[in-house]
């Protein structure tokens, strides 16, 4: 049977857009053209010296970064060590890591075509493999696109997002973990996942909380920031804006208990070495840790950073956010 990519090969694409939202100092949320300065911090996961600027909408309340690396450079910044670490975490015990996602989605659609955008290596689609489910993927990178085909049977598309040729009303289901922070336009990225989406369909997505309490605590050390790889940072407030502008209705919007303040903490020690005259240790680049040191951090998640995960999360202050929107039925 010819699949849905290869009868779609000849399709004409978007045109890609020059991503002039980040550049001028307009919202790429609302497009409001009065920011406030929200703060400048470099890339702490390397320890690199570059400093990237913050603003803030008046009036979404989005945060964005003002002259991001152009796509052409910012090859530099997804190193090997980051996307290691990416697909680490995507792969490790995927059954574990991705089950509160697959209970969500069971819990709105029981089966169809789903869309996994920024697929990886294919750790999440490898927990959805299972009668009357049919997968795709959308990988920026070819060889680990081609993990993700080889361990799910996904047909995987490799380029940007909003160039892949899938047909309007194509998708029962798509995700999206912690990529919409990555792109320029994010508008331009969700109208085209309302556009794919078949009516009733759900998007699924998580990304940090720039209003976390985390992230107003640590300010420049606060371990979602990433920059400069996060290119806009949402709020319940300011993604409830985006979505529903562009036509999306709201199923939940909530921040599961997980926690950053352990690599928020090493941001911090990091700097208190490098100014004591010290070389730190990138968390690009982290060092094998001893057993005193791994009894101790286990103590410390199992007494004070998960009980301060779980009020944050009641109280909808928590550092990530976990979304789903549904594609309006028309009536």
């Amino acid at each position: 049977m010819q699949s849905m990519l290869e009868k779609l090969s000849g399709t004409e694409t978007m045109e890609k857009k020059t991503p002039a939202a980040s550049q001028d100092g307009t919202c790429p949320i609302c497009g409001d053209g009065q920011p406030d300065d929200l703060l400048v911090a470099p890339d702490r996961f390397h320890l690199r010296k570059e400093m990237y600027r913050l603003v803030r909408c008046q009036s979404c309340t989005g945060v964005w970064q003002t002259s991001p690396p152009r796509p052409a450079e910012m090859g530099r910044h997804y190193t090997e060590e980051y996307h290691q670490a990416i697909v680490t975490a995507g792969e490790g015990s995927a059954m574990s890591r991705w089950k509160d996602q697959v209970r969500t989605i069971s819990r709105y659609k029981p089966g169809g075509a789903l869309l996994d955008i920024g697929c990886s290596s294919g750790g999440f689609l490898s927990t959805m493999k299972a009668p009357g489910w049919y997968l795709y993927g959308i990988e920026m990178e070819e060889s680990t696109a081609e993990r993700a085909r080889t361990s799910t049977g996904a047909e995987v598309f490799v380029g940007d997002a909003v160039e892949a040729p899938f047909l309007p009303e194509s998708f029962d289901v798509i995700t999206c973990f912690d990529v919409l922070e990555h792109v320029y336009s994010p508008r331009q990225f969700v109208a085209k996942a309302l556009e794919w989406l078949k009516p009733g369909g759900i998007f699924y997505a998580m990304m940090p909380n720039i209003d976390s309490w985390e992230a107003r605590l640590f300010g420049t050390y606060w371990f979602g920031l990433e920059l400069p790889r996060h290119l806009s940072h949402f709020s319940p407030h300011s993604l409830r804006y985006l979505m529903t502008e562009l036509g999306f209705e709201e199923v939940s919007v909530k921040t599961p208990p997980v926690s950053y303040v352990e690599r928020s903490m090493r941001y911090i020690g990091s700097s208190m070495v490098e100014k004591l005259g010290g070389t730190p240790t990138a968390q690009a680049r982290p060092k094998p840790r001893g057993l005193p040191s791994r009894a101790i951090r286990k103590g410390l998640r199992m007494s004070v950073f998960s009980p301060v995960a779980r009020l944050a999360s009641l109280a909808g202050a928590g550092p990530s956010m976990e979304v789903v929107f549904r594609k309006a039925v028309s009536r």
